[in-house]
């Protein structure tokens, strides 16, 4: 658990001190479970122990947006969601998950315990807080390309600086990836086919090869 991001700084035998504080619960969930229903108000901080997970939003005219794709170790929760009460969120899992579940008041609220490390864990989360906006920003340039070329080029852009190669796996399904790039699933299948056709990159499956993107 020290190797989680929100955790950084915080020695094991100050992390037990603290869960001791915190009591956090521990769920499991199978795969097309709902997670956590995003509450108007901070309650819930969680952390992806297993597994795989997406979060996504609905309007109040149903329109389904995916948001962000959740692997072992990421954070999740209402802090992190934008104030907006047209919006519902919620997280599903995509494979058989372990949650942490704390309540936000436990961390961000007065420690009866004066648990030595809670400093370090509120500085933690603000970095966390500020990383999210980060991404965030970055999807919003993703989709706000104009055509759907220049939407997968900006993705395939930011996975080859994610995982430091021209090669990699599409972290979602083909199906998740066009929904996350606000895009038609057949339309963006055409797009990768010709993108092949024209010796821009490689595809097998979700494994991409850049050969020559620019």
């Amino acid at each position: 658990m020290t190797e989680n991001p929100l955790f950084k700084g915080i020695s094991q035998s100050s992390l037990n001190a603290m869960f001791d504080c915190f009591k956090p619960e521990f769920r499991n969930f199978k795969k097309g479970d709902t997670i956590l229903v995003y509450s108007q108000t901070l309650q819930y901080l969680c952390i992806l122990i297993s597994g795989k997970a997406h979060l996504y939003c609905m309007d109040s005219d149903g329109e389904y947006t995916l948001l962000e794709h959740y692997g072992q170790n990421d954070v999740f929760g209402e802090v992190f969601a934008i104030p907006n009460a047209a919006l519902g969120y919620a997280v599903e899992a995509d494979s058989d998950c372990r949650v942490m579940f704390t309540r936000f008041s436990c961390i961000c609220g007065r420690c009866q315990n004066a648990c030595q490390h809670h400093t370090q864990l509120t500085q933690n989360l603000f970095e966390l807080s500020a990383k999210k906006a980060q991404t965030l920003s970055v999807r919003i340039n993703m989709i706000s390309k104009k055509t759907l070329r220049r939407k997968l080029c900006a993705y395939f852009e930011y996975m080859q600086e994610k995982r430091g190669s021209d090669s990699f796996e599409i972290e979602t399904s083909l199906s998740q990836l066009a929904g996350y790039l606000c895009a038609d699933r057949s339309s963006m299948m055409r797009e990768l086919k010709n993108m092949c056709d024209e010796g821009l990159i490689n595809r097998d499956g979700r494994k991409i090869k850049l050969i020559n993107l620019h």
